[in-house]
C-alpha cells in the first residue's frame, strides 16, 4: 500500500515553526501585521521547500501528488527543518525589505500604479495556456537566484506583464503559439535572471495590510 502523509498536520507543523521564527525576528510589529507577514512567510517557505524537493521541474503539474511528495519530504527532513528554515528566513527577511514597498493610502496607490495597463485580449491568452505551470516554472526560478519573498505575487505579476506586452505586439494567436513552442518561457526566464541586476521594489503593499497588488 502506498505511504499517505498527511499534508495538513505537517503544513500546521511548518507554520508553528515559520511563528516561532516571525515572532523572534518581528516582535514589535502590531499583531495583525505580524498575521499578514505569516501568511506571506508560510507560502513562500512552502514553494521554497517545493523548488528544494524538485516538485516544480514536473509537467503536468497534480496538486495532490505535489503536495504528498512535498510532505514526504519534509518529514525526512524534519531533523535539519529548523536550521533550514532559519537561514532561508534570514535571506527572505532581507529580500522582504528590498522588494516589498509600503503605500499608505488609496491615492498613493493610484499614483503608484497608473502606468500599469492590461490590454483587453490579455485574457483570451491566459485561458489558452497551462497558467499554474508556467506561474510555477518562474516561482521555482525566481527562488533559484535568491528571490524568496513574495515569489507568487511577483511570479503573477512577471507572467502577466510579459504575456501582455507580446500580445499587444504581435497578437493574442501568437502569443498562444509562443507559449507552445517554448518561447514564453525562454523570455519570463530572461525577465526573472535579470532582477538580479536591480534592487528595485516588486510588490506594492498597502499598509492596512489587508491586499497585496504586483507592481
Amino acid at each position: 500500500m502506498e505511504y499517505y502523509c498527511d499534508f495538513d498536520a505537517v503544513a500546521a507543523a511548518i507554520d508553528n515553526m515559520l511563528g516561532e521564527l516571525i515572532r523572534e525576528h518581528f516582535n514589535d510589529m502590531p499583531p495583525g501585521e505580524i498575521e499578514t507577514i505569516r501568511e506571506f512567510v508560510f507560502r513562500d517557505f512552502m514553494h521554497y521547500l517545493a523548488t528544494r524537493a524538485g516538485i516544480y521541474s514536473w509537467r503536468k503539474f497534480s496538486e495532490f501528488k505535489a503536495r504528498q511528495r512535498l510532505c514526504i519530504y519534509a518529514e525526512r527532513m524534519w531533523n535539519r527543518l529548523w536550521d533550514i528554515a532559519s537561514e532561508w528566513f534570514a535571506l527572505w527577511k532581507i529580500k522582504w525589505n528590498q522588494r516589498v514597498r509600503l503605500v499608505f493610502s488609496e491615492e498613493e496607490f493610484k499614483r503608484a500604479t497608473q502606468s500599469v495597463r492590461w490590454s483587453n485580449e490579455l485574457d483570451k491568452v491566459l485561458k489558452k495556456i497551462n497558467l499554474q505551470e508556467v506561474k510555477l516554472f518562474v516561482i521555482s526560478n525566481l527562488i533559484r537566484i535568491g528571490e524568496v519573498a513574495g515569489v507568487e505575487q511577483i511570479a503573477e505579476y512577471l507572467v502577466r506583464d510579459e504575456i501582455n506586452s507580446i500580445v499587444e505586439r504581435v497578437g493574442p494567436e501568437k502569443a498562444v503559439e509562443m507559449y507552445k513552442s517554448g518561447q514564453l518561457a525562454a523570455r519570463l526566464l530572461e525577465r526573472v535572471n535579470s532582477l538580479k541586476n536591480t534592487s528595485d521594489p516588486l510588490l506594492l503593499l498597502k499598509f492596512d495590510f489587508s491586499r497585496i497588488y504586483p507592481r
